[in-house]
């Protein structure tokens, strides 16, 4: 294996694991394909296991990331449960840590404390205020599911405190995404994520929409922070900290197979994209059983890696995801072209981030300092929430 396919020395190696491509939902927007019975067998969870570790030691990573996707993992609960076993029965010297994506409908509290026992680090995807819940995250009757969702939520917060809430943005919902954000801190949440919706048709009203609600948002967020709120908030704190901490490029990029990767429910050792959905041979890079084809990962690497036309000479590019091979796929349909809503997108928010830093500095507000200055924030802020749950 070339140096180039290895994980940087230092560095995580992220293996996502699809238990199966079903779900208990039917998002509008959802990017991983057909809802197909089929799930992970158990021969090839545990080979899976094998191969995970195994790349880990060969890349000499000092962490190995193991990932749940979906579908729905969860659908999958047996399985889930005994691969993070499996993991930590033959993981030896190496550190380890186990995340999980769920729509959180079939949390219980017997599986909560199993993932809590695991330290499993769940991120739970809710779309914000009821109505924009039941419009956009829909069962599979069709139904909405913001009541179910709600009487969920406090028994997810008092297992984990830390707990991220993803909120995906789409051309609809854009108006209302200061509300959605405000109700889910209301509700508890203190570590919100935003994604955009990249698959879809965005019009200059909509990407209109959502600057105005940034800018309402913006006003909010400076809020809390002045008055010593805890909060983090993917859409403005990435920005900010792409430019206190360096470029998001040099620090946080998958490196396509390389730092991360994902395993379909064949077992087959696909793109660092969540979407895997029907094992496109475009992006498959070998399988657990027979291990990569290194000479389709380098292919596939400098692809990527390659610089793009379109976003020479532009300010914003060392801030800017238009490195993200995936979104770039969702939005174009290719990994070498930057996607032309995220350069709208960026060239929209950041200013908005830049203007909340720069009055918050000028303010030397003591949490934003301490956020984006000083290094050991993360681990501290952590400590304080297990703490307030713990007392």
């Amino acid at each position: 294996m070339s140096v180039r396919l290895m994980a940087p020395h230092g560095h995580a190696l992220s293996a996502t694991f699809h238990l199966t491509h079903n779900c208990n939902l039917r998002c509008v927007y959802c990017y991983t394909g057909d809802k197909l019975g089929a799930g992970m067998s158990t021969e090839t969870a545990g080979r899976a296991v094998d191969f995970a570790l195994s790349e880990a030691r060969r890349s000499k990573s000092t962490l190995l990331e193991v990932v749940f996707f979906g579908g729905e993992p969860l659908l999958k609960r047996d399985l889930l449960v005994g691969i993070m076993d499996q993991v930590i029965a033959q993981r030896g010297g190496l550190e380890t840590s186990f995340k999980m994506s769920t729509n959180g409908l079939l949390l219980d509290d017997e599986l909560l404390a199993e993932l809590i026992r695991r330290r499993v680090f769940i991120s739970v995807s809710i779309d914000g205020r009821p109505e924009t819940q039941d419009t956009q995250r829909i069962d599979a009757r069709g139904m909405g599911t913001s009541g179910r969702i709600e009487r969920i939520i406090p028994k997810l917060l008092e297992a984990n405190p830390c707990t991220n809430v993803t909120c995906v943005i789409t051309p609809s919902s854009a108006c209302r995404l200061d509300e959605s954000v405000e109700w889910l801190y209301d509700a508890g949440f203190r570590y919100i994520s935003t994604a955009l919706d990249h698959g879809a048709v965005w019009t200059e009203s909509s990407l209109t929409d959502l600057d105005a609600a940034y800018r309402r948002l913006s006003r909010w967020y400076v809020g809390k922070m002045s008055a010593g709120r805890k909060l983090y908030l993917s859409c403005f704190d990435e920005r900010i900290r792409s430019w206190t901490r360096g470029s998001p490029s040099a620090m946080e990029r998958c490196l396509l197979g390389v730092r991360q990767f994902s395993i379909a429910p064949s077992g087959s050792s696909t793109r660092a994209f969540s979407s895997c959905g029907d094992d496109d041979p475009t992006f498959v890079l070998g399988d657990v059983f027979s291990g990569f084809d290194d000479r389709k990962r380098e292919q596939l690497l400098s692809c990527v890696e390659a610089e793009k036309d379109e976003c020479a000479g532009c300010v914003l590019k060392p801030r800017c995801s238009s490195w993200c091979a995936c979104v770039n796929w969702q939005s174009t349909g290719r990994i070498d072209r930057a996607s032309p809503l995220v350069c709208a997108h960026e060239r929209s928010l950041i200013p908005v981030a830049d203007g909340i830093a720069n009055e918050l500095w000028d303010k030397r507000n003591r949490r934003f300092i301490d956020k984006f200055y000083d290094s050991a924030f993360p681990v501290l802020g952590f400590l304080e929430d297990m703490i307030v749950r713990d007392s």
